[in-house]
């Protein structure tokens, strides 16, 4: 099976703001960043997983629109879960909270939110029972978190490791 990682095009939010599982709007560019996508993919793809976030959700009905193919919104896709911290500007969060925190975000929640290995978990799961399916080509719109914990459980590489990869709004990664 071909799966293809996609991150959501670039979204309409300030800069440094905590933003993870808040529904944010994305910029007046979406449509230039989602041909290109378009353009990069195969157009025979059988199915499109993505987040029900509306920052992946319009870009895989974009997709699905133009491929004729059906979507499956998936909430083990939705990016990490930061709690009480969602829409706040990072510098405007509790300093020994968030320090608790960057000392250990894998094991560590967010404050009423959860860890990346919460996160993980999730995503193993949905990459396990999607790797049954009987399909030969798969889209997966999703978020850099995500994308992130995948590439750990895809590359078998520590959570801590994956942390050092990039995937810029909009990138297309592919893996069998």
């Amino acid at each position: 099976m071909e799966i293809y990682l996609i991150r959501h095009t670039s979204p309409d939010v300030e800069k440094g703001i905590c933003y993870g599982q808040s529904d944010v709007q994305l910029k007046a560019t979406f449509g230039v960043e989602a041909e290109k996508i378009l353009e990069k993919i195969p157009l025979d793809i059988d199915i499109i997983y993505t987040s029900p976030l509306s920052r992946c959700l319009r870009l895989a009905d974009y997709l699905a629109a133009r491929l004729a193919v059906p979507i499956a919104t998936d909430t083990r896709l939705m990016e990490l879960d930061f709690g009480e911290w969602e829409m706040k500007k990072w510098d405007d969060i509790d300093k020994v909270t968030l320090q608790i925190w960057m000392d250990d975000y894998v094991n560590v929640r967010c404050q009423s939110g959860e860890s990346y290995l919460d996160l993980a978990k999730r995503v193993s799961l949905f990459l396990d029972q999607i790797r049954i399916r009987d399909y030969k080509k798969v889209v997966v719109v999703t978020h850099h978190g995500i994308l992130k914990a995948l590439y750990a459980k895809l590359q078998q590489v520590s959570l801590i490791k994956a942390m050092d990869m990039r995937f810029p709004y909009g990138s297309i990664t592919e893996i069998w």
